[in-house]
């Protein structure tokens, strides 16, 4: 379309960002939260998995469950772990029935039954690394917005746009 470069930035600049859907959080200036908890299905969590694995630091994928798969839930949970098995994530941590599935099978992970453990797992990698990303996914149904706003709460969340 011969549309400069410079015109087409101008423009997804000026795009609004929905809340939950790959919605990027500073904490500092080397430490950012994706927030990507609005819904999650094959597609989209395989989507989510090569954003993360061009982010820089060490990389965490946070999976809660994928609802309404049907009898193949298990099967893509699995799926989905060996992905991220092959993938250039350092490290993956699951909440859900489901999503043990994921942690097991990408080999790099845990799974918690309890958003606190979880939460503080994480806070504990943000102190460890100097420069991480944390991606968070899972279906509406699994309410993991609660562990993105908890991390924003409890880190020393610098609310300056970087």
């Amino acid at each position: 379309m011969k549309i400069p470069l410079k015109f087409i930035q101008l423009g997804l600049s000026n795009v609004p960002i929905f809340h939950g859907r790959l919605e990027i959080i500073k904490l500092n200036k080397h430490k950012t939260i994706i927030n990507d908890t609005y819904n999650a299905n094959v597609a989209s969590m395989v989507a989510a998995i090569k954003v993360l694995e061009n982010m820089p630091g060490y990389k965490i994928f946070v999976a809660g469950d994928m609802s309404e798969l049907g009898k193949t839930s298990i099967a893509y949970h699995k799926i989905i772990g060996n992905i991220i098995y092959i993938s250039k994530i350092n490290e993956t941590m699951s909440i859900g029935n489901l999503s043990k599935e994921i942690s097991v099978n990408s080999k790099k992970g845990n799974h918690y039954t309890s958003f606190n453990t979880l939460i503080s797992s994480l806070n504990k990698r943000i102190v460890m690394h100097h420069k991480i990303t944390i991606l968070i996914k899972g279906s509406r149904s699994e309410n993991l917005e609660k562990i993105v706003e908890k991390l924003i709460q409890e880190c020393d969340y610098d609310r300056t746009h970087y």
